[in-house]
């Protein structure tokens, strides 16, 4: 039934504790990861292996097994609500049986109890969402998210425990168990396997006491202990030597469903969870590239605009230099407005006029205007080599004619400007 459960596509991987996954998820070899049998293998067996998030074989879908470590299972008084509503309700249900803060957890709603119970499956909401985004930015499907003692073989009349990810997860019932912290020493082993059985014990032994959970299973069983690694058997062996009970180690199984499932919980964080789907280290290189190229940017517009500074002042220098060869007695101030004047009143003195002058100007802006010259003009005056005319303000409303004198002047080198669309009055100088 286990192999029917994999396939070529879909496998399943047990997660390692958070305190070790969030540092080491990616790039160590810390998942567990279930595997179709090889064709030909004897028993056609499900075969394990350690890998890495990074080196998992190519998948479609995986089945998370979350640490029994990191998942807390409840059962509470639930209100009869929908499921959208209950999710919200649930944290404040179940606030005064957690240590965390609940606003960090998420919830998921397990089967019916009797008396009226509900099963509650409660997590970190980050690191489960931190896990499920993890697998899904590479194109993975989470078909499930189960937590680790829910997800071992449950039979009426025993109970089981696996000693996975130097941890041990227990299940005592249909929607009860918990998780152990083990460590690596074979002594330590032996002696968290020891008290998370006396534990479970006296657990199956108060709830036959009080009536809960039924008489399926007996205190008195011996439990099904599976593990991940042979280094597991000498700390078994030992326990049961302790506890006077025959206790054999067996293979992992490989679960194929179970009563919780943790991805409901993240149906009610779905606007939280758009950040946990971005793989940030995807975007590292186009990230650097895109600063590589805003401060290459920078650099060549500081340096251009150094350039153009030092032409600037290279100009500048060059036009001092032949104003003050040109007029040496004058003191330089503005040289491009003196040097203007200074022209303008040698032609003056030699009888010359410029371009700027009144009756150049005037000249110009008569042919211009061509025989319109006579009838459109009101009033010329000029100013600092410039006139301003006023026209007739019958001659200028349409704007075509505006337009097209515009272009007279332009012809004759000159720059027309009205003060307005609607004013009929203008500036006229010579364009430079």
């Amino acid at each position: 039934m286990a192999a029917a459960f994999l396939n070529r596509s879909h496998a399943l991987v047990w997660l390692p504790p958070r305190s070790v996954g969030e540092r080491a998820f990616a790039t160590d070899a810390c998942l567990w990861v279930a595997l179709p049998a090889v064709r030909g293998a004897v028993g056609n067996e499900p075969t394990y292996q350690r890998c890495s998030l990074e080196s998992l074989p190519r998948l479609r879908s995986v089945t998370l097994v979350f640490d029994a470590r990191d998942v807390t299972l409840l059962s509470a008084q639930l209100p009869a609500l929908p499921m959208a509503r209950l999710l919200k309700a649930v944290p404040n249900v179940v606030e005064d049986s957690l240590l965390a803060d609940v606003a960090s957890c998420a919830f998921a709603i397990g089967p019916d109890l009797p008396d009226g119970l509900r099963s509650v499956a409660v997590i970190d909401r980050s690191w489960l969402e931190f896990a499920v985004g993890a697998f899904e930015r590479r194109g993975l499907t989470v078909a499930g998210a189960w937590p680790a003692q829910l997800a071992l073989p449950y039979r009426s009349g025993n109970w089981a425990i696996a000693c996975v990810n130097d941890g041990i997860a227990v299940r005592v019932g249909g929607t009860d168990g918990f998780g152990w912290a083990a460590g690596d020493d074979p002594q330590k082993r032996a002696e968290a396997l020891a008290a998370a059985m006396r534990t479970a014990s006296a657990s199956l032994s108060a709830r036959a006491v009080l009536g809960e959970g039924g008489a399926a299973v007996s205190s008195d069983a011996v439990p099904e202990i599976y593990a991940d690694d042979p280094g597991w058997s000498s700390p078994i062996e030992r326990v049961g030597q302790m506890l006077e009970q025959p206790l054999q180690r067996q293979s992992l199984p490989v679960p194929r469903d179970c009563p919780v499932d943790l991805r409901d919980a993240l149906s009610a964080n779905a606007r939280q969870r758009w950040l946990a789907r971005v793989d940030w280290r995807a975007w590292r290189w186009p990230a650097a590239l895109a600063a590589a190229c805003v401060v290459v940017s920078l650099i060549g517009l500081n340096l251009h605009w150094a350039q153009m500074a030092q032409q600037r002042n290279l100009l500048k220098v060059a036009i001092d230099r032949r104003f003050q060869q040109t007029f040496p007695n004058a003191q330089i101030v503005d040289p491009m407005l003196q040097m203007q004047r200074q022209v303008s009143t040698l032609r003056a003195r030699t009888g010359q006029s410029g371009p700027d002058d009144f009756v150049p100007l005037v000249a110009r802006f008569a042919r211009a205007l061509g025989p319109r010259a006579t009838d459109s003009l009101a009033a010329i005056e000029y100013r600092d080599g410039k006139l301003k005319v006023r026209f007739q303000p019958v001659f200028v409303e349409s704007s075509a004619i505006r337009e097209g004198l515009r272009e007279s002047c332009r012809q004759q080198g000159l720059v027309l400007r009205f003060d307005g669309d609607s004013e009929p009055t203008a500036s006229v100088s010579v364009s430079s």
